[in-house]
């Protein structure tokens, strides 16, 4: 009787095992997506330092954000809201002042900190 309930059990972990494994990967791809975008918008300094814009890096900038949204939204909807705006962003940067890039929250330094955030492996609040 028991080894009956222990194959029981052993086969409804098992998927459920994987399930969480799974949801690891698919989070682990998007905050590497978010990476990849953060580092490619490095694009920043160049641009402090003088460097001319350019609009085949912005439109490059802009499909890094939207990749990064995508997967995002499994997990963090409002960094998923922001990787979207960032994107939208980089389609016309122009368009921005930087009292609306500070009330999206998509300046860097504000999509860092929610990066970050989402990097820690466990929170006490949500299950992820």
């Amino acid at each position: 009787m028991i080894k009956e309930i222990l194959d029981g059990l052993t086969k409804i972990l098992g998927p459920i095992a994987t399930l969480s494994k799974d949801r690891r990967e698919l989070k682990d791809s998007a905050l590497r997506a978010i990476s990849n975008a953060l580092d490619e918008t490095l694009y920043y300094r160049d641009l402090d330092k003088g460097s001319p814009k350019n609009l085949e890096r912005e439109a490059l900038l802009a499909k890094y954000w939207s990749a990064a949204a995508i997967p995002m939204r499994h997990f963090d909807e409002n960094l998923s809201n922001i990787c979207d705006h960032t994107s939208e962003y980089w389609v016309n940067p122009d368009n921005y002042e930087q009292e609306d890039i500070k009330e999206l929250g998509i300046g860097l330094n504000d999509v860092r900190q929610a990066y970050r955030k989402m990097l820690r492996p466990f929170s006490l609040s949500r299950k992820d």
